[in-house]
């Protein structure tokens, strides 16, 4: 029984690694795209786009550390 929780713990977590990856993409994309800069004065011009730019780097990174994990198993 504790090897199936921990299968289930595993896949749980896996999943939500691929959730997030595609969240950090999808709002480095946004904020990219939007003009109001979610309504934060400071996030304005070249500022925006770095965030926007780290953000997508990020969720990349992610997005792939979770395909080798599914790879993996």
């Amino acid at each position: 029984m504790d090897r199936d929780e921990n299968r289930i713990a595993s896949q749980l977590t896996l999943y939500l690694s691929a959730v997030a990856a595609l969240a950090y993409l999808g709002g480095g994309i946004a904020l990219m795209a939007s003009s109001q800069s979610f309504g934060i004065d400071i996030l304005a011009g070249p500022l925006r786009y770095a965030l926007a730019v780290l953000l997508i780097i990020y969720g990349a990174f992610r997005g792939y550390r979770a395909i080798q994990r599914f790879r993996e198993q």
